[in-house]
């Protein structure tokens, strides 16, 4: 492990995410990540003057617990602090993949699979704005969300370049369950499953409020191959993806020209009106002090962009599923963020946009 004077809290969690990831793929195994990341606790702990968990076991339990009660000063700058770690339903939580993107990639917190995509089209020159769109657009509409093989191969044949190709495939892994095991989300269209007494989608199950879960479909598709997005593309991809894609409609409809992920995703929307230009950029966080904390991160040379050209936008179930959350979000942003952007949830864009256009 690393000298204890340099033990850092997102290094910590980093180790007991990824510790877990694996002893869950192999419990005969307690992972090293998972011992460095009960000793980083240890140490991190016992600065706040909590008692440390002696062992792994003592450790989950904590870890099953918000993290403000874990012991350890200043975690709610890197972790919601009313979050767990752990759920008995869905194991790791969902604020545990939010964490990963942004400390994986912090410049683009989206799933892994998206950003090797994005990544190609901005290399060596390509500059492939028309594929890119067509597959972000693609991978963020419901009907996608679980295909055919047939349907997967139809979208592949629009592109030539066979690692771009790969790269897709990569968003779409085969279902080898059995169909009768899900049922098909009224909201995204991606697979629930029943897991302690209720059908869910996907970890943070967002979509239960968001739709009629009454009366749920299964999947027919015969004895066909079945592919579905993997669960951080519908998480980070599809669900805001859905508000972007509903947000560029309403916009049109209003007599905006608007384009898709301009200049390969510098913002998700490019929004033009009589010669003038401005940006939407869709944030999906779940707490809004992690959306805060995204920004604060930053150093002013990216900050600068959003400056007076942009406004980030959180999409409208947030506000259900988290009460009075831009006003969170604001008041958590740091002196720098503050002086830079602008948050604005989904149903104010249209009248936000009219006061600067007109």
């Amino acid at each position: 492990m690393a000298q204890v004077e340099t033990v850092k809290r997102p290094d910590m969690l980093f180790n007991l995410i990824t510790g877990i990831q694996k002893w869950q793929e192999n419990f005969g195994v307690i992972p090293d990540e998972l011992y460095t990341g009960m000793l980083m606790f240890a140490h991190l702990s016992a600065e706040g003057n909590s008692d440390p968990p002696v062992d792994i076991y003592q450790l989950i339990r904590i870890l099953h617990r918000p993290s403000h009660e874990w012991g350890i000063q200043g975690l709610q700058n890197d972790y919601p602090e009313h979050s767990p770690l752990l759920d008995e339903a869905v194991g790791l939580v969902a604020d545990t993949d939010e964490f990963m993107n942004r400390y994986i990639s912090p410049q683009d917190a989206e799933q892994q699979n998206m950003y090797d995509i994005l990544k190609y089209c901005r290399e060596d020159g390509r500059q492939l704005q028309d594929e890119y769109t067509a597959i972000r657009t693609f991978l963020s509409e419901p009907q996608h969300a679980v295909i055919t093989a047939r349907e997967l191969n139809e979208f592949l044949e629009n592109f030539q370049d066979s690692e771009l190709i790969n790269l897709i495939r990569n968003c779409y892994p085969e279902i080898t369950q059995e169909l009768s095991n899900f049922r098909k989300c009224p909201h995204c269209g991606w697979t629930m499953k029943y897991k302690h007494d209720r059908w869910r989608c996907n970890k943070e199950d967002i979509c239960h409020s968001l739709a009629d879960m009454e009366i749920l479909a299964p999947f027919e598709f015969g004895k066909q191959r079945v592919f579905r997005l993997n669960p951080g593309i519908q998480r980070f991809v599809l669900l805001p993806g859905i508000s972007e894609l509903r947000l560029a409609k309403r916009l049109r409809k209003k007599g905006y020209e608007v384009d898709l992920y301009p200049n390969i995703d510098t913002f998700d929307l490019s929004v033009r009106q009589a010669g003038r230009e401005f940006f939407l950029d869709v944030k999906d966080f779940k707490d809004p002090r992690t959306l805060a904390n995204f920004f604060n991160e930053q150093p002013a040379s990216y900050l600068e962009k959003y400056q007076d050209q942009c406004l980030i936008v959180v999409p409208r179930y947030r506000s259900l599923l988290f009460q009075e959350y831009k006003k969170r979000a604001e008041m958590y942003l740091n002196e720098t963020a503050r002086n830079y952007i602008r948050i604005v949830m989904e149903n104010e864009v249209e009248q936000v946009l009219e006061d600067i256009f007109w």
